[in-house]
């Protein structure tokens, strides 16, 4: 039975226990980079007190002065490895320029110092904002960078035997593997034992028993430090430095270590600040936390010493096991500076090897587990590959060529997502009309034939890889029978010059195949850029007009409709007697419109109907056009106003001369009854003309809003 999964392994430990399970992975994770960071001054002063004094004090003073329930403060990893290598540039330099040990730790400190003054300007730019963009692939791909950059430092240095590929490095290695497998096997049979700790204790055991048996196990393994007494820390020496000439010698190479320290510190610290707010709903201002924990790292690189930060590996044991806890940040502190002050009498008995598991282990772990899934891999190929892209760029270039690695990732995966998702609807099958209403007989001839119209909704940041793959997609969905094409960029905030360029070849490809192209909803600057071979419309709907027009053009001559001076009442006098339409004409009164000018506006209580004799009305919800939503366009034969001919009902839309002057004739309910009375079989004739009027309009309506919807 799986203790974990028992009523007891359920309830939240106690916050000491679980400070106790984060300092087992604190002490040989914190302490072994201290000892390998610090490892060119060990000739100087005591390795043990530099190691456990970086270890120990930077995590107290952050916990005292930045209190996070369920956050443990240590060193990171990342950190770390770039101290080191800021101490051995600073330490290669001391010969040169004749710098004493603590004058070589001042240096360090410095640089240090200013990589997280760079993190703190980091934190005002507000660089959380930005991190939110990073795809997964990227932010695991660093986590996991950083943990096999500790498993392959430790295969460098021998696991703590300074050799490579001999029986000692085999030793070391052995005992290295055993840490491992033993906390590995402790951890899944008592989740909540502090694993790593005690698996480091049971192998430094066995190798003190086998030397002292006699073996000779003692003389070939490695101590983490040499036997020394108790010291405090090592204060740097900030007098005589030639800083004008290690600036000049080695300058550039200390600046770039410490802006890649506050770079790929800081991406952690957003990163896991992300996870905190989505998995455990602990909120806080990350940009505010950047900038307190650079305030504190300052300080400590000043003091010489490690900059301890946020540790998400040990923050996560914390949260796991006691939840938010605000004791359990306070224990670990306190466990760890009782290490510090008593490890001067024990550290020397650790075999290096043992540190070196722990730190494998460590790293293995950094790595996150959906990289080690063999069903995420099949899933989600793509991510994980990019994933493990940059964590092997990172392990053999460094930070910086991952760096570089990641953002070329972060901009494909944008660029290929955006692409992906660039068209929001396809529409092959003439199920869009516009609002422009027509005769039956056009309607007629026009419905069968709307499937030579494509209509591409696009939505996203148009950019050049998005408008390529954009161009890509519309040639491969057009089919023969298309000879118009729309885009819809209503969704598209922004264009770039690329971009356009694409845009402009796709139109000009297009039209060698005589299919014309326009697009609808461009921004005006992008319009104008696009240049005047480009056709524009306002909106969808205008350019739906345009295609229906071009479509209409099709008719033979014979069928398109005659206008004749005697047929003023168009679509509503289909059918009647000529001397009735005749004497029902002269009851009309000619209406003329200027352009922009209102015919009526939604809620007036007139009853008149109106027919369009030339020009264009436009229904919109309210007037002017660009203040409400345009339902309709009618032109020459169309009428308009019916609902409230025949229901007496006040009008429900607004009515205009939108595009140019136009003229009407109004025929008033008074003058129609009057008129009925004597041509009774007439008016019944005009009514149901109204009645399949409306019938039509309706069933276009149903169109549109099925069309949306769908």
């Amino acid at each position: 039975m799986n203790p974990a999964a028992s009523p007891q392994a359920s309830q939240p430990a106690s916050g000491m226990a679980a400070a106790w399970s984060a300092a087992a992975v604190t002490v040989p994770h914190a302490v072994g980079l201290g000892l390998l960071a610090f490892a060119p001054l060990a000739g100087d002063h005591s390795l043990a007190a530099l190691a456990l004094w970086s270890a120990a004090l930077p995590g107290l003073v952050l916990t005292l002065v930045l209190p996070r329930p369920g956050v443990v403060y240590a060193p990171t990893t990342v950190v770390a490895l770039l101290f080191a290598a800021v101490l051995a540039t600073a330490h290669g330099a001391a010969p040169a320029l004749g710098l004493s040990a603590r004058q070589v730790l001042a240096v360090s400190g410095a640089t240090v110092a200013l990589a997280f003054v760079f993190q703190w300007l980091l934190g005002v730019l507000r660089l959380a904002s930005v991190a939110r963009f990073l795809p997964i692939s990227v932010t695991h791909g660093f986590a996991a960078g950083v943990g096999l950059s500790m498993v392959a430092g430790q295969v460098r240095n021998g696991f703590g035997s300074g050799a490579l590929w001999d029986a000692r490095m085999g030793w070391h290695a052995l005992a290295a593997l055993a840490v491992v497998g033993m906390a590995w096997a402790l951890r899944r049979r008592w989740p909540r034992a502090p694993g790593l700790l005690s698996a480091v204790a049971l192998v430094a055991l066995a190798v003190a028993l086998a030397g002292f048996w006699g073996h000779g196990l003692g003389d070939v393994f490695a101590p983490a430090v040499q036997a020394s007494g108790f010291a405090g820390p090592m204060w740097p020496d900030w007098s005589g430095i030639p800083w004008l000439a290690l600036a000049h010698r080695h300058g550039s190479a200390l600046v770039v270590l410490a802006l890649l320290m506050a770079l790929v510190n800081s991406l952690e610290l957003l990163v896991f600040n992300q996870e905190l707010e989505l998995d455990h709903g602990l909120r806080g201002n990350a940009n505010q936390a950047l900038r307190r924990e650079s305030l504190i790292g300052v300080l400590c690189g000043l003091a010489g010493m490690i900059p301890a930060s946020t540790s998400a590996s040990r923050s996560r044991i914390v949260l796991a096991q006691a939840g938010p806890s605000r004791d359990a940040p306070r224990w670990h502190a306190a466990i760890m500076l009782g290490v510090a002050a008593t490890g001067a009498w024990w550290l020397h008995w650790v075999p290096m090897a043992c540190l070196a598991g722990g730190l494998v282990l460590a790293g293995l772990l950094q790595v996150p587990g959906l990289m080690w899934s063999p069903r995420y891999a099949k899933s989600s190929r793509v991510t994980w590959a990019q994933s493990w892209l940059v964590a092997l760029v990172f392990a053999a270039v460094g930070g910086v060529g991952a760096l570089v690695a990641g953002l070329v990732v972060a901009t494909f995966v944008l660029l290929r997502d955006s692409a992906a998702k660039v068209l929001r609807h396809v529409r092959l099958d003439g199920e869009l009309r516009s609002r422009r209403l027509r005769r039956a007989g056009s309607d007629t001839w026009l419905v069968p034939r709307m499937n030579q119209v494509a209509v591409f909704e696009l939505q996203g940041v148009m950019s050049f890889g998005v408008a390529a793959h954009l161009a890509e997609q519309v040639r491969l969905l057009l089919q023969p029978r298309h000879r118009w094409v729309i885009l819809d960029a209503a969704r598209v905030p922004a264009w770039d010059s690329t971009a356009l360029a694409q845009l402009r070849a796709l139109v000009r490809d297009l039209g060698q195949q005589g299919i014309e192209c326009a697009v609808a909803a461009l921004d005006r600057q992008a319009a104008e850029q696009a240049g005047p071979q480009m056709r524009c419309f306002a909106d969808l709907d205008r350019a739906l007009e345009w295609a229906e027009a071009g479509i209409l053009l099709q008719r033979p001559l014979a069928q398109r409709p005659a206008y004749v001076d005697g047929d003023v009442l168009g679509e509503i006098g289909e059918g009647v007697p000529a001397e009735a339409a005749r004497q029902l004409a002269a009851q009309c009164t000619p209406q003329d419109v200027p352009a922009q000018g209102v015919v009526f506006n939604a809620g007036d209580t007139d009853r008149d109907l109106l027919v369009v004799q030339s020009g264009h009305i436009t229904l919109v919800t309210q007037w002017p056009p660009d203040t409400g939503l345009r339902l309709a366009t009618v032109g020459r034969g169309m009428a308009f106003g019916e609902m409230a001919f025949l229901s007496g009902a006040a009008r429900t839309a607004s009515a205009g001369a939108e595009r140019g002057p136009a003229r009407l004739l109004r025929l008033s309910r008074a003058q129609f009854d009057e008129w009925a009375r004597e041509h009774p079989e007439a008016a019944l004739t005009l009514m149901n003309n109204l009645a399949q009027i409306g019938a039509r309009r309706l069933g276009a309506t149903t169109r549109q809003l099925r069309a949306v919807l769908e």
